[in-house]
């Protein structure tokens, strides 16, 4: 009986020093998107719509926390600062009153029977472009978040690593 004792007091003791596997949680990213700009053979509420759609794959990484152009000028308003939408001044203020460490900025338009996105990541620490993306989509619009939006925000998460 004593042998068993000993023996569930040595397993407990090891299993108390073993390590244990902790998954480190990364810290999310806050950050701004600001309105893409619609280019030849879009029209802006196509745009917004691929926008708002990279904006929630964004946000369903569970790495960023997304804050976008109408958030931005609803925090001025709230802090009576001028409207993001009249200078760099009211976004550099918003930037700092949210604390956001990258702002997306981006185009879309048609080139030949081809869509270009373009999108870059700006790092507001350094105002550095961290990344910039040009990328072509040949199929129908209605289809461009089953596999092409995913693999641009892949790529943006590669870039935050």
């Amino acid at each position: 009986m004593c042998q068993i004792v000993r023996c569930l007091v040595i397993i407990l003791f090891l299993f108390g020093c073993a390590p244990t596997n902790q998954i480190v949680q990364k810290p999310k990213v806050n950050c701004g998107i600001l309105p893409f700009e619609s280019r030849s053979g879009m029209q802006a509420g196509e745009t917004e719509n691929v926008m708002d759609m990279l904006a929630a794959l964004l946000q369903k990484t569970g790495r960023f926390t997304v804050i976008d152009r109408k958030n931005l000028n609803i925090v001025l308003q709230e802090q009576g600062f001028q409207s993001a939408q009249e200078g760099g001044d009211g976004i550099s203020k918003a930037v700092k009153i949210l604390a956001i460490d990258k702002m997306f900025s981006g185009s879309m338009g048609k080139l030949g029977d081809k869509y270009v996105l373009n999108l870059k990541m700006i790092d507001i620490s350094t105002s550095e472009v961290a990344l910039a993306i040009s990328r072509t989509y040949n199929d129908n619009l209605e289809n461009i978040g089953n596999k092409f939006l995913p693999d641009v925000v892949n790529e943006v998460l590669l870039a935050i690593e």
